[in-house]
């Protein structure tokens, strides 16, 4: 006889009782309390042409899902499925429910039995709710797990996490049973026998962070990585926990980095990873060491270590050590070792020993590459590079006292020793090899317009060993720290 307009019905109010807040909605999932107060809404409506496919599509969810969550909901009694043909649901009072004592599950025979069989399963070791048992229900009809598998399952959870543990958790490891096809209880025994082993030993990890709690799933996920895909096994990921105590705070993320280094590695047995994490603590010291050589502080150890193992898959450490030792005396950098030991590396120099050798043969022709910086006017003292320099002139062939004459004749030059290199080979090219012969063509060259100034014009004086003092003299120091 009387009805709303569609704009009311639009525009009105859908009373929920508050029954709904206390008791049901707390145990209910999120798409079975979409699908309730949708449901309700339209009843509210009296859409009776409402639709499964249409409910699925407005609220965003699979028609399975919606079909889920009817069944629950008829489990629990707020809804009566009383038509078939046309579809048709009937919600009820949950007071009257309350009320009249029928606020139960339905009266569904194979429920009844699951119901009993889990009862029998936890025999009083906690208490259950009914929504537990419903949602595990739903894994036997909505999963189509057998009901002995979730039996299992259910076991499971209470040997690894506990018997007060949370059904909606072991939701999760149903629904990866049914997506890896675990469907008779010999499969459920193997899958199941797998994860209480990764339980186990992700609870091992837990124990070596000094955290007594149980895993959560993402620590669970991780750690099946780590054995079912890397392929390490327990003794190794233990090994690895070691490396994570120098970490403020010890994580299964920083155990994954330090894994997934180790797996690109290669081999992922316990005995190889221990190999690894004690060459790692190797590197570690050596490279505090370098760190200490070029004054840097030592808690940027593991922030460079990746660039110091670069570095050694190239150099040996004494060898990096030395190329620290001559850095430091120009205050270079970290980043100033790499050229450093290519330069090394061109010479054919291979480990300390060998640089240390080249460098005392170097030291040779500091006094006189000092008398050529004095001569030409050239700022500082002689480092490597200068004296490689000298060397080179020398077996070419020319003389220290015609190198003296150049460097004389370099003292107007800007690039004093780039000037000397010219004049030598231009004093090679006309066959000149005397300091005597230099001076001969030298009023030429100044009639030209050039100011020459010969080496005997030039007033030389006695040097001490403090004058000599280079960069190349932390050699000294190197060598009495190594003991040689």
């Amino acid at each position: 006889m009387f009805n709303l307009d569609e704009q009311a019905k639009i525009f009105g109010v859908t009373a929920v009782e508050n029954l709904f807040f206390t008791e049901y909605l707390p145990d209910a999932s999120g798409e079975q309390v979409k699908v309730y107060l949708w449901g309700l809404y339209h009843s509210h409506r009296g859409a009776e042409d409402a639709t499964i496919k249409q409910m699925a599509q407005e609220l965003g969810l699979e028609e399975t899902q919606v079909e889920a969550a009817l069944r629950y909901w008829e489990r629990r009694r707020l809804v009566e499925r009383v038509s078939d043909k046309p579809l048709r649901y009937v919600y009820h009072s949950l007071v009257q429910r309350m009320l009249t004592g029928q606020d139960g599950m339905a009266d569904d025979r194979a429920f009844i039995l699951f119901n009993d069989a889990v009862y029998a399963q936890f025999d009083g070791r906690r208490k259950l709710r009914p929504n537990d048992i419903a949602l595990a229900y739903e894994w036997v009809q909505d999963l189509g797990l057998p009901q002995e598998v979730v039996l299992m399952l259910l076991n499971y959870c209470a040997d690894t996490r506990g018997s007060n543990f949370s059904f909606k958790a072991a939701q999760s490891l149903a629904v990866l049973m049914r997506e890896d096809g675990v469907m008779t209880p010999e499969e459920a025994e193997n899958y199941l026998s797998h994860s209480k082993r990764t339980h186990q030993g992700a609870r091992a990890v837990l124990s070596q962070f000094n955290l007594r709690r149980l895993p959560t799933e993402p620590e669970l996920a991780l750690y099946r990585k780590w054995t079912q895909e890397w392929g390490f096994d327990e003794a190794a990921i233990i090994a690895a926990c070691q490396e994570t105590v120098s970490a403020n705070h010890p994580s299964f993320s920083y155990l994954d980095r330090i894994l997934e280094r180790l797996k690109r590695q290669g081999d992922t047995s316990a005995r190889a990873v221990q190999g690894k994490l004690e060459q790692d603590n190797l590197d570690a010291e050596q490279l505090k060491q370098v760190l200490e050589i070029l004054g840097v502080s030592s808690q940027l150890t593991f922030t460079v270590l990746p660039a110091y193992r670069a570095l050694r898959e190239n150099f040996p450490h004494d060898m990096i050590v030395l190329a620290a030792r001559a850095v430091q005396a120009r205050r270079g950098s970290f980043e100033d070792l790499e050229p450093r030991l290519l330069a090394w590396q061109a010479l054919n120099l291979q480990d300390g020993a060998s640089v240390r050798e080249h460098l005392t043969a170097l030291k040779a022709f500091q006094p006189a590459m000092f008398q050529v910086f004095e001569l030409s006017g050239q700022e500082g003292r002689p480092g490597e590079q200068d004296l490689l320099r000298y060397r080179a002139w020398r077996e070419a062939g020319h003389s220290d006292a015609l190198i003296r004459e150049a460097a004389a004749q370099a003292r107007s030059s800007r690039q004093k020793l780039s000037y000397i290199d010219k004049v030598l080979s231009s004093w090679q090219k006309e066959g000149i090899t005397t300091a005597e012969q230099a001076r001969s063509k030298a009023p030429a060259q100044a009639a030209s317009g050039g100011k020459k100034v010969s080496a005997q014009q030039y007033k030389q004086r006695e040097y001490s060993d403090q004058d000599y003092a280079s960069d190349i003299d932390w050699l000294e120091i190197a060598r009495k720290e190594s003991g040689q």
